[in-house]
């Protein structure tokens, strides 16, 4: 799934090949991957690209918008020539580099004959038209109100494991499981242990962590993993799974004290921990 610096990567690619663009036409190919009425759209500019968590929002001229959330599959390509929307690269489930393709399931063109195509494997995805953008209620990672004083009085009310805390998108918004797994890692701080346990010293160096993690995850253009399900609009993969220190690390040795790294299984995710060096 898409965490806040795929989405962010995303976001930056569209943004220079979109903005002043005027929607002229909307295939849905998949009713299940597309909420609201497509009139709204049609021949409308789009006047801005934001990111709110995970979620990807178009504004429109006429304020509506167009909110995107990829779920475990979503992607979204980008191509300046519908009629000759050819990648370099093979796109992940599609066995092909032509769009669209079998996994395709909304496609948005432009009058200048550019087009977006919206692929998801697994049909999670959606993208859906609004009045407002759908930003989650939980506070961005990159936000100003990302600090330690917002986290301790938030942490301190529940009892849950801190790794399922950082995934809940009401209260932090953008963190998924690679980079909650490698910010808890750095931080020293075990999955497992308990939210209002961590004291204000660790919640500060988790803080720290997670804004460097994630910022990290920007500037190699996100995380194409093992399935390479994340691509970015021109088809080409981010380079962040090269970096990874415990997310899909199990059985390999930890960088500082190489002692075996472990996976175990909560709430449906998989957690992967030094059990030395995180307590």
């Amino acid at each position: 799934m898409p965490e806040l610096p795929e989405v962010e990567s995303i976001k930056r690619a569209l943004y220079p090949n979109i903005i002043g663009k005027i929607v002229s036409e909307i295939n849905i190919i998949s009713a299940k991957n597309f909420v609201g009425n497509p009139d709204i759209v049609l021949n409308q500019k789009i006047v801005n690209v934001e990111r709110f968590g995970k979620v990807l929002v178009i504004t429109l001229k006429n304020k509506k918008y167009l909110n995107v959330h990829f779920k475990l599959s979503g992607q979204m390509l980008y191509a300046k020539n519908f009629n000759q929307a050819t990648f370099k690269n093979i796109i992940p489930f599609t066995n092909g580099k032509i769009m669209p393709a079998k996994t395709t399931r909304v496609i948005i063109k432009f009058k200048d004959n550019s087009a977006i195509f919206f692929n998801d494997l697994r049909k999670f995805g959606w993208i859906k038209v609004s009045d407002a953008p759908l930003a989650p209620k939980g506070v961005d990672v990159l936000s100003k109100d990302f600090t330690v004083k917002y986290l301790k009085k938030t942490f301190e009310k529940t009892r849950r494991p801190i790794k399922v805390s950082l995934m809940d998108q009401d209260i932090i918004t953008g963190i998924g499981n690679i980079y909650a797994n490698d910010s808890l890692y750095l931080a020293k701080i075990h999955p497992q242990r308990l939210t209002n346990s961590l004291d204000e010293k660790e919640i500060k160096i988790l803080q720290k962590m997670i804004i460097q993690e994630i910022k990290k995850g920007i500037k190699d253009k996100g995380s194409s993993g093992s399935d390479e399900a994340f691509i970015l609009p021109d088809g080409s993969r981010g380079s962040h799974q090269r970096h990874f220190l415990v997310y899909d690390q199990e059985k390999k040795p930890c960088k500082i004290c190489k002692t075996i790294i472990k996976r175990i299984k909560h709430n449906g995710r998989s957690s992967y921990f030094c059990p030395t060096c995180q307590k």
